[in-house]
């Protein structure tokens, strides 16, 4: 009952979102470009995790949550601290920092050093990668008495419910920090802070 009152949550967040990102104006600089590219997809993510969710495709659901960070990752690093050289080595496909490097110099930046990003990493990461590589995490939620198909508890749905829903939010609100709609900020803000209110830590 809790992962549908959340997942019902979560679908009002994404409509919200098409609402208020649409027609927006952004720069077409290079950095821009891929800064919104990395946006784009992560907010997309979060759709297709809901979807997903509301079909009770759990384990392609779950799976999808660390791509979801790490294209928000990956836009907030690019946005705030990519050199010129980094953001050509990026278009090369060549970029060579590790992820946890990416949130580490992000964090450093906005001076909110071992901040929200690190503490997601250092509690759900395991988790996250057992989900999308399918470890032991995603196979362990595969068994029911007799039968082979997901089986995954319902406050776990929940929080990764509550994940995608504030990771979302962010890759959004993000969005229009770089748009011509930045008087939509506040309200981007004051959802966020609500809707952490409500959620648990990831466990």
């Amino acid at each position: 009952m809790k992962a549908q009152n959340a997942l019902a949550e979560l679908e009002a967040i994404i409509a919200w979102i098409d609402q208020q990102t649409a027609g927006v104006t952004l720069p077409a600089d290079d950095r821009t470009l891929l800064v919104v590219g990395c946006l784009d997809v992560a907010i997309e993510h979060q759709a297709a995790f809901a979807l997903l969710a509301r079909n009770e495709l759990h384990g392609s659901a779950f799976a999808l949550l660390r791509v979801l960070m790490e294209s928000l990752v990956r836009a907030l690093w690019l946005h705030r601290c990519a050199t010129d050289d980094d953001i050509a080595k990026f278009k090369r496909g060549k970029l060579d920092k590790q992820f946890g490097t990416l949130i580490e110099e992000f964090e450093a930046f906005i001076q909110t050093p071992e901040g929200v990003l690190s503490s997601l990493k250092k509690s759900a990461w395991t988790a996250l990668n057992g989900f999308t590589h399918t470890g032991f995490h995603q196979v362990s939620r595969r068994h029911k008495p007799g039968r082979v198909e997901g089986s995954y508890a319902d406050e776990e749905i929940a929080n990764a419910i509550g994940v995608a829903g504030a990771l979302g939010l962010v890759a959004a609100g993000e969005l229009i920090s770089l748009s011509d709609r930045q008087d939509r900020l506040p309200f981007f803000f004051e959802r966020i802070s609500e809707y952490a209110l409500t959620k648990p830590a990831p466990a």
